[in-house]
């Protein structure tokens, strides 16, 4: 009984060890390459074909290889870069990519590792070629995104037979040398305040012309003003004339009296002191006289 309980131990042992060398299992975010003593025959749950789950190979004399179908990431750091106005740079970088055919990914590179150091070169020298012909301010805050697609391009071209697809390549960080930075900086401060000095100077220019022709436009205004003015002031003063002198050819006497009284109002105003006789109490009886006299209006 004892030797019956060791047997099926054995026999459980040798299941084991024939069911993992038979089967395996393909996860959804996994693709696999069948080898015939290191021959690729097959690929399971390549992209754009949903073939996750259990499998079966011949032991021994097959052999499979797992691939990630998920994509992936490079940090591609500390990059010496030389600009177009002979100025270095400190690049920063971030790849992103995945296995678009894993059949020639494994004949071009066979482990992962190797991959991401080719990716690594390749991205390094499509950096270089990109950012070197461009000067430091476009790479720093300029036509970044465009330089990017321009270096993406550039690596899947050179990796297009290596069953690679990359997705994206971000420049991180792109720093100037500690020694050369602030001097840069200070290049690119100058260049902007002699920028903003002559658009301040068109902007004074321009403004001292538009008011030099507001000060003619309102010294032409003043002057029509006036004269329109004058030619009303004299239109109406000879009409009152007309007026006054129709009216006092109706009552001469009521008018001299009327003169009179104007005359004697204008110079006896308010406050002032007077000195007379007893006698001479109409004060404005020779004002009346003036008038009289006179005869007609001045």
């Amino acid at each position: 009984m004892r030797a019956f309980g060791w047997l099926i131990l054995v026999l459980s042992i040798v299941g084991l060890v024939i069911a993992s060398n038979v089967f395996y299992i393909v996860r959804q975010s996994e693709q696999a390459i069948v080898l015939e003593v290191g021959r690729p025959v097959g690929i399971i749950n390549a992209p754009g074909t949903d073939q996750a789950g259990l499998h079966m190979k011949i032991p021994v004399y097959q052999q499979v290889e797992i691939l990630d179908k998920r994509n992936l990431g490079l940090d591609v750091e500390g990059i010496q870069v030389i600009a177009s106005d002979q100025r270095r740079l400190q690049v920063d970088a971030f790849v992103r990519w995945r296995i678009s055919d894993p059949l020639l990914y494994y004949q071009s590179f066979r482990t992962e590792r190797v991959a991401a150091q080719q990716i690594n070169t390749v991205t390094v020298a499509a950096i270089r070629a990109v950012l070197g012909d461009v000067p430091v301010p476009e790479i720093i805050s300029g036509q970044r995104a465009a330089l990017m697609g321009d270096i993406r391009t550039n690596v899947n071209r050179e990796l297009a037979k290596a069953g690679v697809d990359i997705i994206d390549v971000r420049i991180r960080q792109a720093d100037l040398p500690n020694e050369v930075a602030e001097g840069v900086y200070e290049r690119m401060r100058t260049a902007r305040l002699q920028e903003a000095q002559r658009i301040r100077s068109e902007g004074e220019e321009r403004a001292r012309l538009i008011r030099a022709q507001a000060e003619r436009e309102q010294t032409v205004l003043e002057a029509q003003a006036r004269e329109a003015a004058e030619k009303v002031r004299g239109e109406g003063d000879a009409r009152a004339t007309e007026i006054y002198a129709t009216a006092y050819n109706k009552d001469a006497e009521f008018f001299r009296f009327q003169r009179a009284l104007v005359a004697c109002e204008k110079a006896i105003q308010q406050g002032t002191q007077l000195v007379i006789s007893p006698g001479s109490m109409g004060i404005c009886d020779q004002f009346f006289d003036s008038a009289r006299a006179a005869g007609t209006p001045r």
